[in-house]
């Protein structure tokens, strides 16, 4: 997929991935579809890792912090502050608070109130020592970005931020690409949810609050997905790694603490009646999944009315959308995109410094 077929076939479906509430007055969308990414970390008390959030705060800010308006700090009590210069220094001091004594929790947002999901949003929800260690619980950051950031920067701008994320945040794991972007009343539109990630399975769905056996493995696929090293070694190496994901559109980026996956230059949608099994995705899941979580735990909460949401059937179902059904044949490399050895890369300049030369 190019640039042009991916916002082509987003604006194709733009107004089934922005959902509004029918008796809101206010017109504004309660759940929407945009670039969310999310990292979960451990041992996020120590004040290293404190410190490395607030890195990757700053980080967002110098990118977008001129389009936060409105948020909170504090665990104990969601009071809503004004986004400001001042705030951004508050917070980053709040951030690097002991974790040994006090979680810390936060969301800035270029929205105003908790009613409606801003198009920018930066949130953590950072458990104290002692409860991660007695319930081992993760640390979470994610973040927001409308897709119109993908169009004005190109997909290279969205490589390089996910990267330096990943460098300054060391995550366990975690996830990037097209995502819902839901409100804090995400209860309410638990069943829209539903019914989007069913219609278009390149949509990923994250949580704040992350289930304990999330610490055995990875639990989300998409555009980008990222894995620590020490998990990533039980594959192979960058070079066997290469091998198996043989084709150049493909991306598999080592940093110093893990690895990065990019399914595509361009994310998918993966639209389930026209391709519900987007082929980038599934190679990278096909070589990934060893290191799955075998229980995602479910994704939702109950249903109070009838309505249809995920439950923990449903929601590991979910998670194997990717999964090739039993039998299937091996994916075979494309010829017109499989990786150049070293010696066909050398062969290929010489041929092109041989025609350069003629051509002079």
């Amino acid at each position: 997929m190019n640039e042009d077929l991916f916002f082509k076939d987003l604006d194709a479906h733009r107004w089934d991935l922005t959902v509004f509430d029918e008796e809101s007055v206010e017109k504004q969308p309660v759940l929407r579809v945009g670039l969310v990414a999310t990292f979960y970390l451990v041992d996020a008390y120590l004040p290293v890792r404190r410190k490395h959030i607030a890195e990757a705060f700053e980080l967002y800010c110098n990118h977008y912090g001129d389009k936060l308006t409105c948020g909170y700090m504090g665990s104990e009590e969601v009071i809503t502050q004004e986004f400001c210069p001042s705030t951004m220094r508050h917070c980053l001091s709040y951030i690097q608070s002991d974790g040994y004594s006090d979680s810390a929790s936060f969301m800035w947002s270029s929205q105003q109130g908790f009613e409606h999901p801003g198009e920018y949003m930066f949130e953590a929800l950072l458990p104290v020592e002692w409860f991660e260690r007695i319930h081992n619980a993760l640390s979470v950051i994610r973040f927001y970005l409308p897709l119109e950031e993908i169009k004005d920067n190109g997909a290279g701008g969205i490589d390089k931020l996910i990267f330096d994320m990943c460098n300054i945040l060391r995550p366990l794991h975690g996830s990037a690409g097209l995502g819902i972007q839901n409100s804090y009343e995400l209860q309410n539109y638990q069943h829209i949810e539903y019914d989007l990630l069913e219609n278009y399975r390149g949509l990923d769905l994250t949580l704040l609050i992350a289930n304990e056996s999330w610490r055995t493995g990875y639990t989300n696929l998409n555009w980008y997905t990222y894995i620590a090293h020490h998990w990533v070694r039980k594959l192979g190496t960058t070079e066997d790694l290469l091998k198996q994901l043989d084709d150049v559109r493909i991306g598999i980026l080592p940093y110093e603490w893990g690895t990065i996956f990019r399914a595509g230059d361009w994310p998918a949608l993966g639209k389930a009646d026209i391709d519900p099994r987007p082929e980038l995705y599934v190679m990278v899941n096909e070589v990934i999944k060893p290191l799955r979580v075998s229980n995602i735990g479910s994704l939702h909460y109950g249903s109070i009315a009838g309505e249809v949401r995920f439950n923990e059937r449903t929601s590991n179902l979910w998670m194997r959308r990717f999964d090739l059904p039993k039998g299937s044949p091996k994916h075979q490399p494309t010829p017109l995109y499989r990786r150049l050895s070293a010696e066909e890369q050398q062969r290929l300049n010489t041929d092109k410094k041989i025609l350069d030369d003629f051509l002079k």
